[in-house]
């Protein structure tokens, strides 16, 4: 090959490689990384409250937003149930949702990593009468970080506030109408929805993006339901679960 054309594409080479990392530095990598380079292999991580990816892990905060007639019931916290309703339940003649929002601090994850696959699993019980359908929606982070709370009255992420003052916009958690993924379940089950790598890795490059997923039923118009298990679960393998597989930066 003549040694113009050989210059031309090293300088080709070069062009790409310092536009990736310009890129790489504005997504909030540090200037000495580098892309993941071929064949490293996948590193694949857990975050399961007393779990994974150490049994020093509490890193999960969860609760159900329970919708109720009465306003005041509407802001009442279940941030430490080990285990509650979700989906709609008839009260006072009309049908009221309750919804679970969950959120993993994934934060020991610094490298600049390319993030290959993540999912998010819940334990459900078998639904009443029969099945149900859920879907999984981003919270906007556009909001205000909302809280867990430990219980109560007016104390942390409620129906109609995110720490048991501030309200929400609308009711019920400000999140993207858009469906990540959705599930219909019929029996006891480990329900998962696969989330966007893209959505992850923005997770990872700014924790402070990171307002959770909230799971809701796709039918309020009677009552179907089924219990969800909190991270307070005494049962460990019963807690929410977020696995990722990403290649780790250079």
């Amino acid at each position: 090959m003549p040694a113009a054309k050989v210059n031309k594409m090293m300088r080709r080479i070069l062009l790409v490689s310092a536009v990736s990392l310009c890129l790489a530095a504005l997504a909030g990598c540090g200037g000495d990384e580098t892309a993941p380079p071929p064949g490293s292999d996948t590193i694949r991580v857990a975050f399961q409250d007393g779990v994974s990816p150490s049994a020093s892990y509490h890193g999960t905060a969860d609760a159900v937003l329970k919708d109720d007639p009465d306003a005041a019931a509407a802001n009442v916290n279940f941030g430490t149930a080990p285990s509650d309703t979700l989906g709609a339940v008839l009260l006072s003649t009309a049908f009221y949702e309750r919804r679970f929002i969950v959120r993993m601090d994934i934060s020991s994850i610094t490298d600049c990593s390319a993030v290959v696959s993540a999912r998010l699993s819940i334990r459900v019980t078998p639904p009443a009468p029969d099945s149900i359908t859920l879907e999984a929606h981003l919270v906007n982070p556009s909001t205000y970080q909302w809280t867990e709370g430990f219980g109560g009255s007016a104390d942390g992420v409620s129906w109609e506030t995110i720490d048991g003052a501030v309200p929400w916009a609308p009711a019920g958690g400000n999140f993207y109408s858009s469906v990540i993924d959705e599930r219909t379940v019929s029996s006891d089950s480990v329900v998962t929805f696969a989330l966007s790598p893209a959505l992850v890795m923005e997770w990872i490059q700014t924790p402070s993006s990171n307002h959770g997923i909230i799971i809701k039923t796709t039918d309020v118009s009677r009552a179907r339901y089924t219990i969800v298990f909190q991270r307070e679960s005494s049962g460990a393998d019963r807690r929410p679960r977020l696995e990722i597989a990403y290649l780790p930066g250079g």
